[in-house]
């Protein structure tokens, strides 16, 4: 990870394991985003519209536009390139996630307890970072039922 401290705030690059089913809730923030697949596959919805990314596809987000990406392999993990402009949004990553021992390193399973925590905190970590957090099912109507179910295991629901 390249860190905002290490460009004077002006991007920040992160390299992201996504595990099968995983990504994060449906947002938007002032940020820019670019995505890049280095390996898997992952689909990401933006606006009203989705996109099927393969390794060596990009992708950018612009500020504010509602989107998220899944990896809606039941089984294979995906890794991305994120290059977040402005920089901070990486804080809020390292904020809201949990350490893992190295970048493959599946996240541990969340007590439901914390979960409940966490969830109810994040309408204010995510204003510290000029984000906005969408309705959980913002994105249902562009996918399958089956893929909706990959993304359900994946959130233990």
């Amino acid at each position: 990870m390249l860190k905002g401290k290490d460009t004077a705030g002006a991007y920040a690059f992160i390299d992201m394991h996504v595990p099968p089913g995983g990504g994060p809730v449906p947002h938007a923030h002032e940020f820019e985003e670019m995505f890049y697949v280095v390996e898997g596959e992952v689909a990401v919805f933006c606006h009203d519209s989705r996109t099927n990314m393969v390794a060596g596809m990009a992708v950018n987000i612009p500020g504010w536009a509602p989107h998220v990406f899944k990896n809606m392999s039941p089984v294979v993990p995906s890794r991305l390139f994120c290059v977040v402009s402005k920089a901070g949004l990486e804080e809020q990553f390292v904020e809201i996630g949990a350490p893992v021992a190295t970048r493959t390193t599946p996240p541990p399973r969340v007590d439901p307890a914390k979960m409940d925590e966490l969830m109810k905190q994040l309408p204010a970590i995510a204003e510290r970072y000029h984000t906005r957090i969408l309705l959980p099912d913002t994105f249902d109507h562009l996918m399958t039922k089956a893929e909706r179910e990959i993304v359900q295991a994946a959130n233990g629901q």
